[in-house]
């Protein structure tokens, strides 16, 4: 038998976690000498309110090997295989601890793959994984089958600054926008070719940032009949409201399609890199997998 294991930056329902018996290793956020587990010991409206009140900014760090070998060692007494899916390694250490993890357990092999992405696009390749497990599919199967759709994966987000990513050397070489983005709304691109984030395009105002993210996203699907879409956003706004409909709108002009849209809020992991006003589209051009 064969259990799923991904971290916290996995942005899926609850009722899909369950359905799939996903297990969580969750990262950790940090405020001061305070330390929080993601999505366990610290819910995201509780975050927010902690950045607001907090003098300095958070800070994140994987999970301990320590932590994935307790997970996995739990996972021993039922199963004789893991998968283990994690956040990209150009953006957190979490896969380096699920394998260094990986070679100490006994009893158990342990499969760590690098997904390239993280939040929603994290979850499309645990789906895939854990509908390729219900259907009796062996390790090498679903890990070739993961590393070959992870390159269907992008992101596109916009953040109202970018001090967060930039204070958790997360901005990668959207470095190049510091300095230049005064008035103007950066366009993040995660795409998971390359694993890190990279700049895309600097906008003025949100109505004009919106409408780039539309065309980057239609732009992006071409000609794909058979997709699927996840919105992500930290606090609600307006501006996270007028991009949603302007997406739908899009696609409900647009015949023959097969897709489904999943919404999720991100964690307090991945909020504490990019601030809370984020928000953006996660497209997978693929299979589509029943969330």
């Amino acid at each position: 038998m064969i259990a799923l294991v991904t971290d916290s930056t996995c942005d899926l329902p609850k009722e899909t976690m369950e359905k799939y018996n996903i297990e969580v290793v969750p990262l950790t956020v940090h405020f001061g000498d305070d330390t929080y587990y993601d999505k366990e010991d610290l819910k995201i409206d509780q975050f927010f309110t902690l950045m607001e009140s907090s003098s300095k900014l958070p800070s994140t760090s994987q999970p301990s090997v320590g932590l994935f070998m307790e997970k996995y060692e739990e996972l021993a007494e039922k199963y004789d295989k893991i998968i283990s899916i994690h956040i990209s390694g150009a953006l957190s250490g979490t896969c380096e601890s699920a394998r260094l993890a990986s070679v100490q357990v006994k009893g158990v092999d342990v499969e760590v793959i690098d997904s390239r992405s993280t939040s929603t696009g994290l979850g499309f390749m645990v789906i895939l994984a854990a509908q390729m497990i219900e259907k009796g599919k062996n390790v090498a199967e679903i890990k070739n089958k993961i590393i070959e759709e992870r390159k269907n994966l992008t992101i596109y987000f916009t953040v109202n600054e970018l001090t967060y990513l930039e204070k958790g050397g997360r901005i990668g070489k959207a470095q190049a926008f510091l300095g230049s983005v005064l008035n103007f709304n950066p366009i993040l691109e995660l795409s998971a070719e390359k694993g890190e984030i990279t700049p895309k395009e600097k906008v003025r105002g949100y109505s004009k940032t919106n409408k780039k993210l539309l065309e980057l996203t239609m732009n992006t699907i071409g000609d794909e009949k058979t997709f699927n879409l996840a919105y992500i956003y930290g606090k609600d706004s307006d501006n996270y409201t007028e991009f949603k409909e302007l997406i739908d709108a899009e696609l409900t002009n647009k015949k023959d399609l097969n897709f489904d849209i999943l919404e999720n809020r991100i964690g307090a992991v991945l909020s504490s890199h990019t601030g809370p006003l984020v928000y953006g589209i996660v497209i997978y051009k693929g299979e589509l997998p029943e969330a």
